[in-house]
């Protein structure tokens, strides 16, 4: 019991790195940069800082629409939501489902974030993404990758059980 209590909390403080670095590139990372110029600090765009930034720019002004705001909100609060919805599915005893909502919603959170993404390199030619997209992509890798492996294991667990129990049945009839 003790085990699996530390265990959780251990998946709590990793939770918490991972969104504050999420957070982090969202806001600090450059997320775009320019594709005829040098990659200097210059050329790259930020979603919120300097001024040349997609919020606070004049190139970025007929982009940036409800639904590039509606997508950055998903981004932000979709992996807390799916955190709060895995804990408590974990805790009604449904860990397949609770993985399987995570693994979902994170994939959605990568298709919303590829979708944004392109959604300003198309309408401005010359730019192509930044390291900022490419590190959110990966943090929600991250998160697919845990909980397929979680399925997966579940999955086998649940085929080796049944496996026994037939072998047992098995060798019950062959007493009889």
């Amino acid at each position: 019991m003790s085990e699996r209590k530390q265990e959780s909390n251990l998946s709590l403080v990793w939770e918490l790195v991972l969104y504050i670095i999420l957070i982090f590139s969202i806001v600090g990372l450059p997320f775009l940069n320019g594709l005829y110029y040098s990659y200097s600090d210059d050329s790259q765009v930020f979603l919120f800082r300097k001024s040349n930034s997609v919020f606070w720019g004049q190139e970025f002004k007929g982009v940036v629409n409800s639904y590039f705001i509606i997508s950055l909100i998903l981004l932000i609060l979709l992996p807390v939501i799916a955190y709060f919805i895995h804990d408590s599915f974990e805790k009604k005893g449904y860990p397949f489902l609770a993985s399987l909502q995570s693994f979902l919603i994170h994939l959605s959170c990568s298709v919303i974030l590829i979708y944004a993404a392109f959604s300003l390199t198309i309408q401005t030619v010359y730019y192509n993404l930044g390291f900022g997209v490419y590190l959110c992509l990966l943090i929600y890798m991250v998160h697919m990758y845990s909980d397929l492996k979680d399925i997966r294991n579940m999955i086998e667990q649940r085929n080796s059980l049944r496996e026994e129990n037939q072998l047992e049945n098995k060798v019950v009839s062959e007493k009889k």
